[in-house]
């Protein structure tokens, strides 16, 4: 084999390998995008459930809101209300900043920058939803007990009794979706890292 074949020959093989790697590093980027997109769609999809729940619970209140005789139920109906309409808008505005994040068109350090802020807002949304939805439960019961049972709860005695009860389920539930959804955002997070080695 003569010197010139053989250096040809190299040159056929590196080309065709560097095309692997290419390939290669093209499908993993494909895969990574995919298993992300996943991540964040299922997450979208637990907060559009939330949403059209909070969108139930808001048209009943205003259809029934004429029931609300009192002041104070109507502060209630009034901040609940609130709480309902915010608490999806600024959680799906938050998830939708994240999906956006485009792997393939960017490079490491932008996709990874991107999805730090998406990602530092969706936690604070989250965290806010918490404080949110404790205000949003003592402000609800009232106005649910109102509107289904016809009594006014602030005029009876056990209403703190209710509460005492309502809380620690409230507490435990919002911790566990809580967990759930920092725990999907940092496997996320983990995909992307592990662009670094493709990058």
């Amino acid at each position: 084999m003569e010197l010139e074949e053989m250096k040809s020959l190299w040159e056929e093989m590196s080309s065709k390998i560097e095309k692997q790697s290419k390939i290669t590093d093209s499908l993993i980027l494909k895969m990574t995008n995919q298993n992300y997109r996943r991540k964040v769609n299922k997450l979208m999809v637990y907060e559009v459930i939330g949403a059209l729940v909070c969108l139930l619970g808001l048209l009943f209140m205003a259809v029934n809101f004429y029931k609300l005789d009192t002041w104070y139920l109507q502060v209630c109906g009034l901040v609940s209300a609130l709480i309902l309409i915010l608490l999806p808008v600024f959680s799906i505005k938050a998830l939708c900043r994240m999906s956006r994040i485009n792997i393939s068109e960017n490079n490491y350090q932008q996709t990874l920058k991107a999805y730090s802020k998406g990602k530092v807002q969706f936690l604070m949304v989250q965290k806010a939803s918490f404080y949110a939805g404790a205000i949003l439960l003592v402000s609800l019961l009232p106005v649910m007990g109102k509107l289904i049972a016809g009594h006014d709860f602030f005029k009876v005695s056990n209403i703190w009794l209710v509460y005492a009860i309502s809380f620690p389920f409230f507490y435990y539930y919002a911790v566990w979706v809580s967990n759930n959804y920092t725990k999907s955002v940092l496997e996320a997070e983990n995909m992307l890292k592990e662009l670094a080695e493709v990058a």
